[in-house]
């Protein structure tokens, strides 16, 4: 439950005691199976207190309601975990085991049904067997103090637990519970500690599946760091991705920028003057963002580009310093400097300020990927293999494309011997579009 929910079930009552409560009404429908009119649970004496209670209590009673109604079944997994749970606390409340038997039936069952109604789960009769066996069968295994598995048992229970443990901020609690819900969604159980390692192998997998490289172990990260702490805290008696190996990724391949599909995208993006300057220059989405009218100049009577650092103290420039390059203009760009060129010091298309650099250089290469089905990176590394295959060396290369060891090399600044090679991407341009 995000922020935004409204706590529609949080009520404030002076009785005893004063403070918030969970309040709602059961439907008519399930009153006779549950044995009960509503839930009414105590939630804290400040409204911070109950913001962090409310979710562990809404979605115990959302799984009570579900149970209730037929639409979710109480799994294996889950009776074990709760008669375990129920074992231990059973054993920490009596005397060591050579002084107590193990409880009857009626008492045993008593047990039982209460320990996994205060967990908002219902046992059935058919269930009941599993839950005995597991019981007595705890009983029998030492009781670890160090290691001792229980506590809250729904996600935004462990989220909270977690996060008063370890001080976290509101944004990390959202994303541990965001991604413990789809865990568990894949995973098909309810308890966050009811994960195997087989889950977490799959869950691995399925992430790299589906989602890019960075973005799969950015929620591969999460998971693994919640569950370890998890672990060191004796919230679960086993950590599932602990022993989980590293899985060898192979690089994603490059694009296919075959010339229908170029032809296609240049008929596009023609007019759009960043393409043109990515597509047949080689620039980067950020230096292009970077521009201003001051910028595309005259060198010798020849119009030229150039991309330098500008601003105070660095702040707001397109490139680094060691980026900084002088490229003279093919003949299809020149419309496009009468148009651009200037005594202006402020960027052409974005907001001043690295900010606003920044934001237009990322609105402008994600429109690309959307509308294009290709990355402004990937245009680039396509100049740069061209240039290659056409027998460009290093040195040409790292000024025209402006690398960090461009500005190292003498005549850097200067423009000889880069025009044939522009005239030839120019050319390319021109070949492609339909």
């Amino acid at each position: 439950m995000s922020n935004s929910e409204p706590f529609i079930y949080l009520k404030y009552s002076e009785g005893s005691p004063t403070g918030w409560w969970y309040e709602r009404v059961v439907p008519k429908l399930l009153r006779r199976p549950l044995g009960r009119r509503n839930f009414r649970r105590f939630l804290g004496a400040n409204l911070n207190q109950a913001h962090w209670r409310y979710r562990e209590v809404d979605e115990e009673v959302q799984r009570l309601l579900g149970l209730s109604t037929g639409t979710l079944q109480l799994r294996k997994r889950e009776v074990r975990l709760v008669a375990k749970d129920c074992a231990r606390e059973f054993q920490q409340q009596y005397p060591p085991a050579s002084e107590w038997q193990l409880p009857g039936e009626e008492d045993l069952a008593e047990l039982l049904v209460n320990a996994f109604r205060a967990r908002g789960l219902v046992l059935d009769a058919d269930c009941f067997p599993l839950a005995r066996e597991t019981f007595c069968t705890q009983l029998r295994q030492p009781l670890d103090h160090h290691k001792q598995p229980g506590g809250p048992t729904t996600v935004a229970g462990w989220v909270a637990q977690r996060s008063q443990r370890s001080n976290s901020a509101v944004g990390s609690e959202l994303l541990w519970h965001r991604e413990l819900k789809r865990l568990l969604s894949f995973s098909e159980v309810s308890l966050p500690a009811a994960v195997s390692e087989g889950a977490a192998w799959r869950w691995r997998n399925h992430l790299f599946a589906t989602a890019s490289t960075s973005t799969a172990q950015k929620r591969l990260t999460v998971i693994r760091a919640f569950y370890a702490q998890a672990y060191r805290q004796g919230m679960v008696a086993m950590n599932p991705f602990a022993g989980l190996e590293p899985l060898p990724l192979s690089p994603r391949p490059e694009p296919n920028l075959a010339p229908a599909f170029l032809q296609q995208l240049d008929g596009r993006f023609k007019a759009d003057p960043i393409y043109l300057m990515v597509r047949i220059l080689g620039l980067r989405s950020l230096e292009v963002a970077g521009l201003r009218p001051i910028d595309w100049g005259l060198q010798q009577g020849q119009p030229v580009l150039w991309i330098r650092s500008w601003g105070l103290q660095n702040e707001g420039r397109p490139c680094r310093a060691g980026q900084e390059r002088c490229l003279p203009l093919p003949n299809c760009l020149h419309g496009l400097w009468k148009q651009c060129s200037g005594s202006a010091e402020t960027p052409l298309w974005a907001e001043e300020g690295a900010d606003g650099i920044n934001r237009f250089a990322k609105r402008w290469a994600a429109a690309l990927r959307r509308q294009g089905g290709c990355s402004a990176s990937a245009l680039r590394r396509y100049r740069q293999s061209q240039w290659q295959i056409k027998g460009a060396d290093g040195h040409v290369l790292n000024r025209l494309l402006g690398t960090l060891a461009a500005s190292r090399q003498p005549g850097w600044d200067q423009v000889e011997g880069l025009e044939p090679w522009l005239q030839l991407a120019a050319a390319e341009f021109v070949v492609a579009q339909p």
